[in-house]
């Protein structure tokens, strides 16, 4: 008789958060496999978690959890873009009467589900669903002919899954304890250290800014350029700064790319770039 599995516990702090940012990071690298992600990047999430957090989680469990995600982002969308300002963004709840629950849990399962568990990091949602980190490869979104997320068939049962609220981590406390952990460097080899990576980033930089305006001529600067740069320009990043060179670059890969830009939130672009710009060696 095969062993039954044991049932892991998703609400440990800091897993899910880390199991986002890990599938975003790999699908911004390696791609999709149809709408999720390749073997290999699965093995990447998996190490990422059992490092981090001592999560031991096998492909199966966190493709069950990824679809599980999926699906209920995709009610959380559908109330969120529901006319009448029903949702609340501080809260990150939906402000709806008994009648209206009812009738929108009879359409889809997953709002009953909201109803007594708000979505866990929208942000890092949508960029992992909506398809903010596409580099080109198809992605699900509003305009997308891949299956609606809700309409897939899961290995799992709704009513065996609990859910639970989110604990999010200070990001201040989560970069001091990074820093901590670092050995500290003598003055003289900081100032090497830093004057290398400064060199590195002019050079690669220079390069970027001429593949950047080529592809900018390729696509004649289409109307949402300029939007695209103004909104950057908001972030403060200087011109010879890795995030900076490398969202122009991005802007001139497609305009689907720009699209997602402009819907992005300032504080999840540097996020974005930097997800994107790993695969160029900037980050």
């Amino acid at each position: 008789m095969a062993t039954k599995k044991i049932r892991i516990n998703w609400k440990q702090e800091g897993v899910e958060k880390t199991f986002l940012e890990a599938c975003v990071h790999e699908i911004t690298l390696n791609g999709r496999e149809g709408s999720s992600l390749k073997q290999m990047s699965w093995k990447n999430v998996m190490e990422k978690l059992k490092t981090q957090h001592n999560f031991i989680a096998d492909q199966r469990q966190m493709k069950n959890r990824y679809d599980y995600l999926k699906a209920k982002f995709a009610a959380w969308s559908k109330l969120k873009n529901k006319t009448g300002n029903v949702y609340n963004p501080v809260t990150n709840t939906f402000n709806l009467s008994e009648e209206e629950w009812q009738l929108e849990m009879k359409s889809n399962k997953y709002v009953e589900v909201l109803r007594s568990a708000p979505l866990c990091f929208p942000e890092l949602c949508i960029q992992l669903f909506e398809g903010s980190t596409s580099n080109g490869f198809e992605s699900w979104g509003p305009s997308s002919t891949l299956p609606h997320p809700s309409e897939e068939v899961f290995d799992h049962n709704l009513n065996g899954i609990e859910d639970f609220e989110c604990t999010q981590m200070d990001g201040q406390t989560l970069g001091a304890s990074e820093e901590s952990s670092v050995p500290t460097k003598k003055r003289g080899e900081k100032r090497k250290d830093k004057e290398t990576i400064n060199s590195k980033i002019i050079e690669v930089g220079d390069n970027i800014n001429e593949v950047a305006k080529m592809l900018i001529e390729k696509h004649q600067l289409s109307n949402d350029m300029d939007a695209c740069m103004d909104k950057l320009e908001t972030l403060g990043w200087e011109e010879l700064d890795a995030k900076y060179q490398t969202a122009l670059l991005l802007f001139g890969e497609s305009a689907d790319i720009r699209k997602v830009w402009l819907r992005l939130k300032p504080h999840s672009c540097e996020l974005w770039v930097k997800n994107a710009g790993a695969k160029y060696g900037l980050f």
